[in-house]
C-alpha cells in the first residue's frame, strides 16, 4: 500500500461490499415487505450508508483475530488498492487512479490486518483505516500494542514497513496480502501464508507487539453488516451510534443490501396534539389530558411541525428522557370557523378600529 495519504479522495467513490465474518446473515429473519431482518447495533453511518455489529458469540481476542482471518483466507478477495479503508472489515474498490486500476472489490495490505482488528474489537467496525503508519500510530495511541516482536504461545505481531507495507503474525502463524515470500493467495488478496515470511527478518519492518494484557480479553465475534439507503428518504435522521436496531432491507446491486426500515429496539409509541415546539424537542397532549414531551437533538424531526398536529411518535427512553425517533403527522390542525383568528395567529403592525394588532401567521419550523 503506497501513498495512500496523497490518494485518500479516491475512496469516496468505493463500492462498498460487506465482509461477513461469519455464515452470511445466518440470524436473518423475515421482515415486512418479502425483505429480511437482522439486529445489531449502529457501529459507523454517513448519510447514504451504515454499519451495524451483529451480536456474536463471546470468544478470546486471539480466537476472534483466528477466525476473521480465516473467513478473510476463504472469501479469497483479490487485491484492492485502497481496500478497506473507506469502512474497517468492508471490502472496497478505489476509483481508478495514475498507477492503480480500478478493481474489483477486495483489501489491500492495511486494510486487511485493520479487518482482522476489527474482527477482533481492536478497531471499530465500519471506522475509516489510515495508512500502515496511521494504523500502528492509532493502536500505539491506545496503548493496545508496544515495540517489538511478540514472545510465548500466545503472541500477535505487526510488520510495518512505514509508507510500503504491513502483515501480522498470530500464534506463529503469518497473515496479510504478502510477507515476501512470493506465497499466498493468487489474487494477491488477504490470507494466511505459509512460505516463509522473508520480510519479517527483515531490518526496514518495524514489530510491534498486542499486549499480553490485551490478548488475554474476551471479546464479541460477530458481523459486521454495511447497508446502503436512501439519503433523501430520512431513515438515518434520527440514528446515532451504539443504537440497537432491526434493519430490514432486500439485496442491492453489485452485491450491495439495501436498508428499507429502521426500527429502534424497545421503541414505544405515543399519540396525541401537538402542543408546542421548540430548539430541541417538542410536546404533544395525549387524549387523556396528559402532557408529555419528547427531546430530538440536532434531528431535525421537527421542521414543519406546527402545534395542533395530530402525530404518531415513535421514541425510546433513556432514564426521564424520551428521545423521539419518528414523527408521523396524521392529521394536520382543526380549520378554525369562518371569521374567527386561525390557530396559533399572533398580532403585529397597526392597531385595526377595535383596538388589536392585526393578524400575521404564526411561524412553522
Amino acid at each position: 500500500m503506497r501513498s495512500w495519504a496523497a490518494r485518500a479522495g479516491a475512496l469516496l467513490s468505493a463500492l462498498a461490499i460487506v465482509f461477513t465474518a461469519q455464515p452470511a446473515l445466518a440470524d436473518a429473519t423475515p421482515g415486512q415487505a418479502g425483505g429480511e431482518q437482522v439486529a445489531g447495533t449502529i457501529a459507523a453511518m454517513s448519510g447514504s450508508w451504515f454499519t451495524i455489529q451483529v451480536a456474536g458469540r463471546r470468544t478470546g481476542v486471539v480466537n476472534a483475530m483466528v477466525d476473521t482471518a480465516s473467513a478473510l483466507t476463504e472469501h479469497d478477495y483479490p487485491y484492492a488498492w485502497g481496500g478497506g479503508h473507506f469502512e474497517a472489515g468492508v471490502a472496497s474498490a478505489a476509483a481508478a487512479t495514475k498507477g492503480h486500476r480500478r478493481s474489483s472489490a477486495g483489501f489491500d495490505c492495511s486494510g486487511s490486518v485493520a479487518a482482522v482488528l476489527a474482527g477482533a474489537g481492536l478497531w471499530p467496525p465500519g471506522a475509516p483505516v489510515p495508512s500502515d503508519a496511521g494504523v500502528i500510530a492509532q493502536l500505539l495511541h491506545q496503548k493496545l500494542i508496544a515495540r517489538g516482536p511478540g514472545k510465548g504461545p500466545v503472541e500477535v505481531t505487526l510488520y510495518d514497513h512505514p509508507g510500503v507495507h504491513i502483515f501480522m503474525n498470530i500464534d506463529g502463524r503469518f497473515f496479510g496480502t504478502s510477507d515476501g515470500g512470493g506465497g499466498g493467495s493468487a489474487k494477491g488478496g488477504p490470507g494466511w501464508l505459509y512460505d516463509g515470511a522473508r520480510d519479517a527478518f527483515s531490518a526496514a519492518f518495524k514489530q510491534y507487539h498486542v499486549l499480553p494484557s490485551v490478548l488475554k480479553g474476551i471479546t464479541t465475534y460477530g458481523q459486521a453488516l454495511t447497508f446502503r439507503t436512501d439519503e433523501g428518504a430520512g431513515l438515518l435522521q434520527a440514528a446515532a451510534l451504539g443504537d440497537r436496531v432491526v434493519v430490514t432491507y432486500a439485496p442491492g446491486g453489485s452485491a450491495t443490501m439495501v436498508a428499507s426500515a429502521l426500527d429502534y429496539v424497545g421503541a414505544l409509541t405515543a399519540t396525541g396534539t401537538v402542543a408546542s415546539v421548540a430548539e430541541g424537542g417538542f410536546s404533544i397532549q395525549a387524549a387523556d389530558g396528559s402532557s408529555i414531551a419528547f427531546s430530538t437533538g440536532a434531528s431535525g424531526l421537527t421542521e414543519g411541525l406546527a402545534a395542533g398536529d395530530v402525530v404518531e411518535v415513535t421514541y425510546t427512553a433513556s432514564g426521564s428522557d424520551l428521545l423521539a425517533r419518528r414523527i408521523t403527522v396524521t392529521a394536520g390542525p382543526p380549520a378554525a370557523p369562518e371569521g374567527s383568528d386561525p390557530p396559533g395567529a399572533w398580532y403585529s403592525g397597526a392597531e385595526g378600529a377595535d383596538g388589536r394588532q392585526g393578524p400575521r401567521e404564526a411561524p412553522r419550523r
